[in-house]
């Protein structure tokens, strides 16, 4: 299950990569990536999986004291 998630993002993340703008001027910095409507949902789309990944880490320290 671990390796299909790196793979899934990375295929999902594939289509924002040939936008225009890249390689054009500042096409690889932090405010683009943060201002582009292309890249806003692939930033969304990690920070859930940062968010679930802890609550499932909580979940299962809880579980385990039990």
């Amino acid at each position: 299950m671990r390796p299909l998630i790196p793979m899934l993002l990375a295929l999902a993340s594939a289509p924002a990569l040939a936008h225009p703008g890249h390689g054009h001027g500042e096409g690889f910095s932090l405010s683009h990536w943060l201002s582009a409507p292309e890249h806003a949902w692939s930033l969304g789309l990690l920070a859930m999986v940062i968010v679930a990944g802890r609550f499932a880490r909580r979940w299962q320290r809880r579980r385990s004291r039990r």
